[in-house]
Order: structure tokens, then C-alpha cells, then sequence
């Protein structure tokens, strides 16, 4: 179960809009504003979150605002941190985009603490080495 505390009166909670189907929360935007073309904004969502013990959160672009070419820079939210959640977006297309109280502006995933402690060593041999960067296309 995933904890919200409401922080603005015009705040959405988040949904899942396909139980059992879908891995992540939609967010919602608790204010009205425009970001120019080029442009980028902390948008609002009127909300904290806490999360289980062993997890943190993700915040993911919508496929549907990405064809308008609007990006949320993903954000990490540590599962510590209790203030409000604020979607960075960038408007990477040639107009002004207008974000409306209540619209769906990022996706949230759940995630599972994966890090540790870090220890310097000697790495191991493995079949990929340094290979990077779009090197199992070729």
C-alpha cells in the first residue's frame, strides 16, 4: 500500500488506472501552468508520499506527453523523503504547453532499494566487457 498525505486541497491522489495490469501510479498536476516552447517547469502535484520500508519511487514520462514532446526528467524519490513530490517536465517541442489542474503529468513506479555498500576490487571478465552505448545493435 502506498502512503499519501494530501499537502494542497487541490491535490489528486494517484491511481492505478488498470489494477493487476499496470506496474506504476499515474501522478496529477495541483496547479495550472504553461511551459514555453524549449522550456522546462517543477510542476506541482500537492502531495507526499511514503513509501514501504525497502522501496523507493520513479518518476516516468506518460506515453501520451511524450508524443506531444513533453519529458519528466526522471526523478528518484528516497523512500526518506517526505515532502512534495515535484515533476520536473521539459517542453522540447516549438509551442507552449499548458498543464491544467487535475491533468495526468508523470507515471510513478515503485522500486525496491537495490544499493549497497561499495567496495573498490578488481572486476571480473564478462562476455560484453566495455562495450556501451548502442553496442549490441552492430
Amino acid at each position: 500500500m502506498l502512503k499519501v498525505k494530501r499537502l494542497s486541497p487541490d491535490a489528486v491522489l494517484p491511481t492505478v488506472a488498470h489494477p493487476g495490469e499496470d506496474i506504476g501510479y499515474d501522478l496529477y498536476s495541483a496547479e495550472e501552468l504553461t511551459i514555453p516552447a524549449h522550456g522546462a517547469a517543477g510542476v506541482h502535484t500537492g502531495i507526499a508520499i511514503e513509501f514501504v520500508p525497502t522501496a523507493g519511487g520513479i518518476v516516468k514520462t506518460r506515453s501520451g506527453l511524450a508524443k506531444k514532446r513533453l519529458l519528466c526528467n526522471a526523478g528518484v524519490i528516497d523512500a526518506g523523503y517526505r515532502g512534495e513530490v515535484i515533476v520536473l517536465m521539459e517542453n522540447l517541442g516549438d509551442a507552449a504547453y499548458t498543464i491544467h489542474k487535475g491533468d495526468k503529468i508523470a507515471q510513478l513506479l515503485e522500486h525496491p532499494f537495490l544499493a549497497g555498500e561499495v567496495a573498490e576490487s578488481e572486476l571480473s571478465e564478462a562476455a560484453r566487457g566495455a562495450k556501451g552505448f548502442g553496442s549490441s545493435g552492430r
